[in-house]
């Protein structure tokens, strides 16, 4: 019975080796074989240079799926759908670049090229003219390039809090605080544009249809009677849900209930 129990440990060592060399073969075949986000985001650029935008698209989206968002990804995603026609999608895509880049010219560019292809044309609603200063201002600067605006400007202000409290001189502590009077009032104007801007990067009820056609009704039933119709492309605001059901407004101020897998939220 000894010499039994001696050879089923032999065994169950051997199968414990064996099992233990298969887990290493198989993480080591796994590490091999697994492509970073980088490698799969230039593999989806080689497809769209070599205009296979099908492979392209499905390969940037594989990128979006695994958690791994930029400005530049969106934009080759929103061309890779522009090139395949489905401008609504496109427009998503570039409305999220946007977000991350609100300054580059091809993006402002591509996404105009696209918005014209939109079947509806919705006027917007008249409004006062300082909000679209205010948004203008917002638009030309990203949320990072704000961050970092509001961190050197409140840097600023202490090196001048502290020049008043240790300067030694009447001369420096006027130049001190004439510096801290400057900074607090660009501190507080950057401060209420990034918060402005955060809230504007961050909200989810700008939505873009992306249903080739959809039927917008006036409640939540798709036995309700018809408000309007809207094509691939339109920018809603959603306001409210009910279950399936989204109420979105356009900027025109039309109003209506559509099924909230026709839009997705930028």
């Amino acid at each position: 019975m000894r010499l039994l129990r001696l050879g089923n440990q032999a065994r169950n060592d051997r199968l414990l080796q064996l099992c233990l060399v298969c887990a290493l073969w198989l993480l080591t075949a796994v590490g091999a074989f697994a492509q970073s986000p980088e490698q799969v985001f230039n593999q989806a650029n080689q497809h769209y240079q070599q205009n296979k935008f099908v492979e392209a698209r499905d390969t940037y989206e594989s990128v979006v799926r695994n958690g791994f968002v930029s400005g530049e990804l969106y934009y080759n995603l929103g061309n890779a759908y522009y090139k395949t026609g489905d401008v609504g999608k496109a427009i998503l895509n570039y409305e999220r670049a946007l977000r991350f880049m609100p300054n580059d010219d091809d993006l402002k560019h591509n996404l105009q090229l696209a918005n014209l292809m939109i079947t509806d044309k919705i006027e917007a609603t008249p409004r006062l003219f300082l909000w679209d200063y205010w948004d203008g201002i917002k638009g030309a600067f990203s949320l990072r390039a704000l961050t970092w605006i509001s961190y050197v400007v409140f840097v600023l202000l202490i090196v001048s809090i502290s020049v008043v409290v240790l300067a030694r001189t009447y001369q420096l502590r006027r130049l001190g605080l004439f510096g801290g009077s400057i900074t607090t009032v660009v501190l507080i104007f950057f401060v209420v544009l990034l918060i402005g801007k955060s809230g504007d990067v961050n909200r989810g009820d700008a939505a873009v249809v992306t249903a080739r056609i959809t039927t917008v009704k006036n409640s939540p039933d798709s036995k309700s009677s018809d408000a309007f119709v809207l094509h691939s492309g339109v920018k809603v605001q959603i306001t409210d849900s009910v279950n399936e059901w989204v109420m979105v407004r356009l900027a025109d101020g039309k109003v209506g209930w559509m099924e909230k897998s026709a839009a997705e939220v930028i």
